[in-house]
């Protein structure tokens, strides 16, 4: 069974096939072991937040953190705040289209304009 090329996690409870591995099942099992999972989670949405919130609010808002189901998000402004809220059924909706875990979404405000994640 396990040995030491790897085939348990780093706590030798889970084991791991032997053999190749697809990439994207490996940095999921990376980021779970590096307590990661979040920035993963985050950098998924991120990547089609356009798309889940329409180009002109995506402008203006950014996710910034999946914890415990919650997405927490920024905006620049109130007003990108309120129209975010108004439509959390909705944008929920949305987002669990892409990661089906988030159960909430919480608008948190940031007038300095640094909503926007580095791309």
């Amino acid at each position: 069974m396990g040995d030491a090329r790897g085939y348990y996690d780093r706590d030798r409870r889970h084991p791991l096939p032997p053999g190749p591995r697809r990439v994207g099942a490996f940095l999921a099992h990376a980021a779970r072991e590096l307590g990661a999972e979040g920035a993963v989670k985050v950098a998924a949405l991120a990547g089609r937040w356009p798309e889940i919130v329409g180009p002109a609010v995506a402008d203006h808002t950014a996710p910034r953190a999946v914890r415990d189901g919650v997405l927490d998000v920024v905006a620049d402004h109130h007003a990108w705040a309120a129209q975010l809220r108004l439509l959390s059924a909705e944008l929920l909706r949305k987002v669990q289209v892409v990661s089906p875990e988030v159960v909430g979404i919480n608008v948190h405000v940031n007038p300095s304009g640094q909503s926007r994640l580095v791309k």
